[in-house]
């Protein structure tokens, strides 16, 4: 490389210029062809990676209907929901008709102390406060550091008793009000106490906060009361206003007193909205699949996985378990997708849903709609096999891994090859350098050859004319 920008220094024909066309014309065919696989092999990356990202898209609605539970859903209805709502868990409710009437409404209890002119300066006396709630009792040590309205309240808040403390302005004084953390009466608050003044149950000291029946030196302002109500006249009573393990798989919520006719109805349009997303899926799928391995008749162009077995072949598995009749279901009402309005249109292989179809299918046999989809007795449903194909594809040891890692393989050979292109090019570039200054310094001393044999004829010129 050295010297290279003096080349043609003594002939004007070699230059670092022709040196670079040369060398470029020599780089050109090899590094267009690198240039052409690596273009190729990225492009295939990619295209995998849409193929992998629609195929995991169309796993998820197929979870959902290869499980008996996805092929079932509920509607709720209350004829009055200022009374009570009602929420249900699918998967083990029923339908049902229910008569709910609501004559009590659960609440937490409160309590409040007397009235003390300051929160943090009036001491309240020192000892131990034991709340129990629901039968668990928690103790509240009150010394100097914080035996005022205040210090109680905050001490009572971080101990975890099962109840909130809270310091109240009336605007004549302070009281320290109590409440329960659960509603029900179960949950109230018994408040027993050990006084350092060595009375546990007068108006004084820290035995004023003492509500354990013994002594009651608290106001309650809100009694515990728990939810009543009838269902279907039945008699029930809760701590809560949500009202659970009444009906297995439903929970009423009270919100008022009074009467509410309750419905929980089959949901046919929520069941087909889930097996439409796995239409729209699949079709998004094929979508995908077309523009990558389809042929365009117009250009005479095919797609960059055109012919390719691995797509080919997720092709051919999704197709056929789409057309599979599961194991016990020969003679079923229904045995294949199409019987439930669910047909493949062949012109683009995507799927045609007739939503009108399946629900009418799904109402007359819920039981062989759920076991065509779903596992049924340890056999897969046509959700679970096609769910099951497209893992296999997905796996981090499936073909689309292999594909892909053999693609990244490629990219890795192909940097390789450009790296002994730059090395061969290099070692062309000085060969050349060498051969031209060998032949410009030849030029050269020609040149200089010339030079001097033109002076000499010059200078015997004159003689000759003399004589």
């Amino acid at each position: 490389m050295a010297g290279i920008s003096s080349l043609g220094a003594g002939s004007g024909i070699f230059s670092a210029d022709l040196v670079d066309q040369l060398v470029s014309a020599e780089r050109q065919p090899v590094e267009l062809r690198l240039n052409s696989r690596e273009n190729e092999a990225q492009t295939k990356i990619s295209a995998f990676g849409a193929l992998r990202s629609a195929l995991e898209a169309l796993k998820t609605p197929l979870e959902t209907l290869a499980s008996p539970d996805g092929l079932k859903a509920l509607a709720t209805s209350s004829s009055n929901e200022s009374v009570a709502t009602v929420d249900v868990d699918s998967s083990v409710a029923s339908r049902g008709s229910y008569s709910v009437n609501v004559t009590q409404l659960a609440q937490a209890q409160s309590l409040a102390s007397g009235t003390f002119a300051d929160t943090d300066t009036t001491t309240v006396g020192t000892g131990t406060l034991t709340f129990t709630v629901n039968g668990v009792s928690t103790d509240v040590e009150v010394d100097g550091s914080n035996n005022t309205l205040q210090g109680l309240a905050d001490s009572i808040n971080d101990s975890n008793a099962g109840l909130s403390a809270g310091v109240v302005d009336t605007g004549s004084g302070f009281r320290l009000v109590l409440s329960s953390d659960d509603s029900g009466v179960e949950n109230a608050i018994q408040v027993s106490v050990s006084d350092n003044d060595g009375s546990n149950s007068d108006a004084s000291g820290l035995s004023q906060f003492a509500f354990d029946g013994t002594a009651s030196n608290l106001t309650e302002t809100v009694a515990a009361k728990d939810a009543l109500l009838e269902v279907n006249g039945i008699s029930i009573s809760r701590p809560s206003n949500t009202i659970e393990n009444v009906v297995e798989g439903v929970t009423f919520n009270a919100e008022s007193v009074g009467s509410s006719s309750i419905k929980i109805e089959r949901d046919p349009d929520e069941v087909a909205s889930r097996v439409q997303e796995f239409v729209d899926k699949y079709n998004a799928l094929q979508d995908i699949i077309d523009k990558a391995s389809g042929y365009n008749a117009d250009t005479g162009i095919g797609g960059i996985l055109s012919g390719d077995s691995t797509v080919r072949n997720i092709e051919r598995d999704l197709r056929s378990g789409l057309t599979t009749v599961p194991a016990g279901m020969e003679n079923s009402f229904v045995r294949t997708l199409a019987d439930l309005g669910i047909k493949t249109e062949p012109s683009t292989g995507k799927l045609e849903f007739d939503a009108s179809v399946f629900k009418e299918k799904l109402e007359a046999d819920p039981q062989a709609v759920t076991a065509l989809f779903s596992e049924q007795n340890g056999v897969d449903g046509i959700a679970g096999k096609i769910d099951a194909t497209i893992e296999n594809y997905l796996a981090s040891d499936g073909a689309i891994s292999g594909r892909t890692e053999g693609l990244n393989n490629a990219l890795d050979q192909i940097q390789e090859q450009r790296d002994r292109l730059d090395l061969r090019m290099e070692s062309y570039r000085e060969r050349l350098v060498s051969q031209f200054s060998a032949a410009d310094s030849l030029i050269s001393q020609l040149n200089s050859t010339g030079d001097f044999v033109s002076q000499q004829l010059a200078a015997i010129a004159p003689q000759n004319n003399q004589s």
